[in-house]
């Protein structure tokens, strides 16, 4: 009976503290820019604290696995390999994907109340421009970018066309770089052409991993 008591007891101080967890700066800038490209902010119930779901291909194994370094504080299980089936039509492929989830918590109820509508939508935060760094565009290029033949592009087709000029917009006003919005099979992509190319690599290389230098042709 003593030890049931102290098992429970020790489960409630593990629950409690985590549940008064912060964010540091840091964190905070590392996740602006992650809610920009694939991150999933969720509230299992409506008044449940929020929880965040980071998953990638398994080809990035690597990222997810530097992801979960630097977020297993908040988490109470490790990265998980996933597989699934594409029922497209004329795909029939095997998906591998990789993921973890962070515990519902308190700290984490600002990403889901930025990043979302009421109706569970994702939109552009209207102070997105004051509050963005550096350190957020380099995991959001490493989240959700790619590299052109000359520019690089965000793949943004998940929001409205007038969410992707007011990125444009933040882009040019907040780091200087030149950008428009293509048209793409699924909505509109962000662009960052190629005249600001090397202005976007100075601002995120130090916050790049080696797993994505490749995003940038660093050798």
């Amino acid at each position: 009976m003593k030890n049931n008591i102290s098992l429970t007891l020790v489960r409630f101080y593990r629950k409690s503290a985590k549940f008064d967890l912060n964010l540091s700066t840091d964190l905070i800038e590392i996740l602006l820019g992650l809610m920009l490209g694939d991150l999933y902010a969720e509230k299992i119930k409506p008044n449940s604290n929020t929880r965040l779901q980071f998953k990638q291909s398994i080809k990035n194994k690597v990222y997810i696995e530097h992801l979960y370094s630097i977020f297993k504080d908040y988490c109470k299980s490790n990265p998980k390999v996933n597989y699934s089936i594409d029922n497209r039509l004329g795909k029939k492929e095997l998906n591998v994907s990789i993921k973890f989830w962070t515990q519902s918590l308190p700290c984490f109820n600002q990403f889901r109340e930025l990043f979302y509508d009421d109706s569970g939508k994702k939109f552009i935060p209207l102070n997105l421009e004051e509050i963005i760094t550096a350190r957020s565009l380099a995991f959001w290029a490493m989240d959700d970018g790619y590299k052109s033949a000359n520019g690089f592009y965000f793949c943004t087709e998940s929001y409205t066309l007038e969410d992707n000029h007011k990125l444009s917009k933040i882009l040019k006003n907040r780091f200087n770089l030149e950008c428009g919005v293509h048209k793409h099979t699924n909505g509109h992509r962000l662009y960052v052409f190629s005249s600001s190319r090397d202005k976007l690599l100075d601002l995120v290389k130090p916050y790049l991993i080696d797993h994505f230098y490749y995003k940038f042709d660093i050798n």
